[in-house]
């Protein structure tokens, strides 16, 4: 799950260098796949010697492993820069949502493949991590809710995190056979619907029914 970055406010703690050969390796991996990019193309690119990158990295795996980590901070910061605009808890969802998928609609739908089936090892950590992450921004969501009134108070916080994140994952990964059919866009927007419908008081329902005409 990646995608384009405006490659800004990279961790201060590294050399200009090493900055830029991260920058380069993730506009690289993102528009050509993990698999297929090079060290000679990321030097080729930023015209410097291979040896120049194995300063900072020692092989490719620890670079690919680097850019995730930087994509993963990147996504991050920008939820909790999403929270910091103190929304209601509905309104907060739609936001993350609809940035999260606009961050994700250029991305190059092989790559979190090539992550999996070539670097399985960094990919298992990241989608834990990744994985962690959105359900804990999911249940503080939930609870949010609850205690603005806008969620009904008999929610299991853990469970519907949790339900919420099998299902996203089940239509991204189109492990449901009977869904297949439907494009994923249009199969997240219903699921939408139904799960907010699912949990809003009356309170709610008004709000949601703004955010869903939008």
């Amino acid at each position: 799950m990646f995608f384009k970055f405006p490659f800004v406010n990279l961790r201060t703690q590294n050399s200009k260098m090493e900055q830029t050969i991260l920058k380069k390796a993730a506009e690289l991996f993102i528009k050509f796949g993990f698999k297929s990019v090079t060290m000679d193309d990321i030097a080729n690119e930023l015209t410097i010697s291979k040896k120049t990158i194995y300063v900072y990295y020692e092989n490719k795996s620890e670079l690919v492993e680097a850019v995730v980590n930087y994509f993963f901070e990147e996504i991050t910061k920008i939820i909790q820069g999403i929270i910091s605009l103190n929304l209601n808890a509905i309104e907060e969802s739609f936001k993350i949502h609809e940035t999260v998928s606009q961050l994700f609609k250029d991305e190059n739908e092989s790559i979190e493949y090539q992550l999996r089936k070539y670097f399985p090892e960094i990919h298992e950590k990241n989608n834990c991590t990744r994985t962690d992450l959105f359900q804990q921004t999911i249940s503080n969501n939930l609870e949010k809710g609850i205690s603005e009134g806008y969620y009904r108070p008999s929610i299991d916080v853990n469970f519907t995190s949790k339900f919420f994140i099998a299902t996203i994952t089940s239509l991204k990964n189109n492990d449901n056979s009977e869904l297949v059919d439907y494009p994923i866009t249009y199969a997240k927007n219903q699921f939408f619907d139904i799960y907010f419908r699912g949990i809003v008081t009356e309170k709610g329902l008004e709000i949601l029914k703004k955010q869903l005409n939008k």
